[in-house]
């Protein structure tokens, strides 16, 4: 009896959150809602599952200092954002790709090859607000479990959460390769400006990696063999689509910032040059 009355609310309340909504928004909306079921310690169990089939511990670069420096670096990003929910994770992978991506459960990874060519430690901070606004905005369990039909989102939503659970690690190799939809990644690259803003870093890192990364594609170009190269190695590009509108979109809304909040960026006290040549004598 009790599980008939919770799944006639449940259902009662997904139609109120869907009213007025057309196809593609009820889908999204019905999305919205099923993720908002999955408890943080759940999202946090699944992380840690999924971890180990995208990261495996001998691709974990497990140097001390090099993990405390990130650490410290991201450190103000994240406590001045407030971002302690799930509590964020930060590994270091051996891997030469420019990429970096995030998992369930406030998991962030970033690639040696990622780290090595950052130009500045705002570049890497630009990387890591992308990636946190992925995290708060929950957008990795959406993309995982967003191929789903609406009738089968629906059913997870009035069924037992745990399930989507178990459905997510089985297919957790396939859905992790669903990527961002377009509109996810313009979110995360509005919130992630944000967050830079309000720990007081200064944005132009976001646009100046986007445009370093497209460089380095465009530089491939004249070899075949170099342009499949960095097609199959640069993971962020194929996940994180570079168009000039989104750098246009991060350039118009620094020329848009007060004289107040021009004041309050300051610079990043990092040794990058340092950090870099550490990780670059890292073996692989």
């Amino acid at each position: 009896m009790r599980a008939a009355l919770w799944r006639t609310f449940c259902l009662m309340a997904l139609s109120l959150t869907l009213s007025g909504c057309g196809i593609l928004e009820w889908k999204e909306k019905a999305l919205d809602a099923l993720v908002s079921r999955i408890p943080p310690d759940m999202e946090v169990g699944l992380g840690e599952k999924v971890l180990p089939t995208v990261l495996p511990p001998e691709a974990i670069l497990k140097d001390p200092v090099l993990q405390s420096r990130l650490e410290g670096l991201l450190k103000p990003l994240i406590d001045r954002n407030g971002i302690h929910q799930p509590p964020i994770k930060i590994y270091i992978s051996r891997d030469d790709e420019l990429n970096a991506f995030a998992l369930p459960g406030g998991i962030l990874i970033f690639n040696r090859g990622m780290l090595l060519a950052a130009g500045s430690a705002e570049e890497i901070l630009g990387v890591a607000a992308h990636e946190l606004a992925h995290v708060t905005e929950k957008h990795v369990l959406k993309s995982m479990i967003q191929s789903l039909s609406l009738a089968a989102i629906v059913s997870f939503f009035l069924g037992d959460v745990s399930e989507l659970g178990a459905y997510i690690l089985q297919q957790s190799q396939m859905l992790l390769q669903n990527g961002f939809t377009r509109s996810q990644e313009g979110e995360a690259d509005r919130i992630g400006f944000d967050y830079l803003i309000a720990a007081g870093i200064h944005p132009k890192g976001m646009s100046q990696f986007f445009q370093r990364l497209e460089k380095r594609k465009s530089e491939g170009a004249d070899s075949p063999a170099e342009t499949r190269k960095l097609e199959r190695v640069s993971v962020f590009l194929s996940t994180h689509p570079l168009t000039a509108e989104r750098i246009r979109m991060v350039e118009q809304r620094i020329a848009g910032l007060t004289p107040q909040e021009i004041k309050a960026l300051k610079p990043v006290r990092f040794d990058l040059k340092d950090f870099q040549q550490r990780l670059a004598q890292e073996s692989h």
